[in-house]
């Protein structure tokens, strides 16, 4: 009877290890595939020729058809718009996007980058990029920025020329303006699809009925429409 117990203990003992075994992979592989995954050669030019095959990203470009100005981008020499037109812009900002669409050499490499240029007083709404952390590098001006952390705690600072900052991966933030000339600023983003989710559209632009937002707010139906009809994403 006491060596049942003992082989029955073994055997429960084993079935637990082998659940804690597989539970931990699991975790282990659900965190190594959170972001990008490491490339399998040393670059792969995106081949961005009509009818090359889409994949979790680009297909690559033949080895042969490859040159130094795959590898290389002078997009961000400019803004891209005139002073003019990024002040009447909705926010009064505008974002130069560089990923392996514009720069074919970004593919596979788990990088994004961006040009922002503001306005006096211009902003880049609150928002969140799922599948990326950031960094922001201001180029020119002064930048007030932060991000909200996951127990609703503000991380905020004014930054000034040469002054870097991060924004944790998915975690909500902004960009304001608070100099008294147009800013600059060179951001990194740790995914060649970072997403981009900006709070104001993501609760005003779908059809989410208004006894929604109006509980989750505190505000009336008509403080409701007045915000779907205003807010600066609206169509």
């Amino acid at each position: 009877m006491g060596s049942y117990r003992t082989q029955r203990s073994t055997h429960d003992l084993l079935k637990l290890l082998v659940v804690a075994l597989c539970a931990s992979t699991a975790f282990f592989l659900s965190d190594v595939h959170a972001a990008d995954p490491d490339p399998l050669a040393d670059f792969c030019v995106a081949d961005l020729s009509p009818n090359a095959p889409l994949v979790n990203g680009y297909a690559c470009k033949p080895r042969t058809n490859v040159t130094t100005d795959d590898f290389v981008y002078t997009g961000f020499r400019q803004a891209a718009a005139s002073d003019a037109q990024i002040r009447q812009a909705p926010t009064g900002a505008v974002v130069s996007l560089a990923g392996p669409k514009e720069w074919p050499g970004l593919n596979t490499q788990g990088v994004t980058h961006a040009r922002l240029d503001f306005a006096i007083g211009g902003v880049i709404p609150l928002h969140t990029h799922p599948r990326a952390a950031e960094t922001l590098l201001v180029l020119k001006g002064t930048i007030y920025t932060g991000f909200i952390s996951d127990d609703n705690v503000l991380y905020a600072s004014t930054l000034k020329q040469g002054d870097v900052i991060l924004f944790p991966k998915a975690l909500l933030h902004f960009q304001l303006n608070v100099g008294n000339e147009t800013a600059i600023t060179f951001n990194t983003l740790t995914s060649q699809s970072p997403g981009l989710l900006l709070s104001a559209n993501q609760i005003f632009e779908p059809n989410i009925t208004s006894a929604v937002i109006e509980k989750s707010f505190g505000i009336d139906a008509a403080t409701v429409k007045l915000l779907k009809a205003s807010y600066p994403g609206h169509p």
